[in-house]
This record gives structure tokens, sequence and C-alpha cells, in this order.
């Protein structure tokens, strides 16, 4: 995770709550983190000497902190990004479920894929139209996050495939066994 924030914050200083919302919005696509683990993060990245902050006073509500990246962090966001990826490691409940359907009930199951398949539209839409902004705003600025916000859009549409078989399968086999 402290490198998707020294990622975020390699352009632009942002507090911990516009990192919160980048992380919902753009880099979410691949990284997923909730606030507490980015505030503590950014406290971890802050000892570290990889990031500063600067205190903005606010009306009526305590100070806003502004994060930066430092020298130090700069240097090690393109250490790592120099350094190969390891493989990505996957943790999809469901997919367990799938699984082990043949203990469970078909018509959950398919009610879960439909909850799930909805969301995936959803983020697809929300996807797509990241996609067609930054295009809009010229993929000169805006390459990286376009081909990054590009990856989440066919993960959406496979996945909403791959959904697609899944009820139609078992649909089918519901209806082979009802009948045998």
């Amino acid at each position: 995770m402290r490198h998707a924030i020294l990622v975020l914050l390699q352009d632009q200083e942002a507090s911990g709550y516009d990192l919160a919302r980048e992380f919902a919005n753009s880099i979410g696509l691949v990284w997923n983190a909730t606030h507490q683990q980015i505030y503590l993060e950014l406290g971890k990245l802050n000892e570290q000497h990889m990031v500063s902050y600067r205190h903005v006073p606010q009306e009526g509500k305590p100070d806003k902190k502004l994060y930066q990246l430092t020298d130090e962090g700069r240097a090690e966001l393109i250490r790592w990004l120099k350094k190969p990826a390891g493989p990505a490691r996957i943790r999809d409940a469901f997919m367990v479920k799938v699984a082990g359907g043949q203990l469970a009930d078909t018509q959950s199951l398919l009610s879960e894929l439909e909850q799930l398949a909805k969301q995936r539209r959803e983020r697809l839409a929300t996807f797509e139209a990241l996609a067609k902004r930054l295009d809009d705003e010229g993929l000169e600025d805006n390459l990286y996050n376009y081909l990054t916000v590009r990856r989440g859009i066919l993960d959406q549409r496979a996945w909403l495939q791959w959904a697609e078989e899944v009820r139609q399968t078992l649909e089918h086999a519901s209806v082979g066994s009802a009948t045998s």
C-alpha cells in the first residue's frame, strides 16, 4: 500500500481524505484501502521521511494535513517501479462459494451472483466514464492512469461475461435436475 500512496502523491500534495477518495476513484481499481489503513501508512511514511506534511487551518474543523512526496519518497518509488511485480494475489470469497457450490443452494448462489453483477456493472460504468474523461482531457497527460482504467474496464467486462456463463450453466443444471 505504501507504494500506492507514493504514486498518488507523486504529482501533487493531498490530505488523507483526498487519498482515500483517490483510492475509491482511481488506484482503487487495482488496490483497496480503508481510511484507517491510509492514515496508518501515512504515519509510517512520515516517520521514514518518505512524505512530509504541512498543516492547513480550517474554519470550525481541525487543521488539515497536506502530504507531499519527499526526495527519499521519490527515490523509493523509483526503486520500487524498477523492480518486477510479483504475481497478483486473488482473494475472492464468491469464487470459493462457486467452488463449493455442490453443497450450496443454487438459487442463493444465483441471487448473490446477480448482486455482484450489479455492482460490477456500476463499477464498469464508473470506469468507462473515467476513461472518457481522461481521454477528453488528453491522453498525453493521463496515459498511465488511462491504461490502468482500461485494465479495470476489461476486468469488469470479463467478470460479467463469466457471470453470465455461470448463470446460464446453473439455470440449465437446475432445469436438468428438476426434470430428472
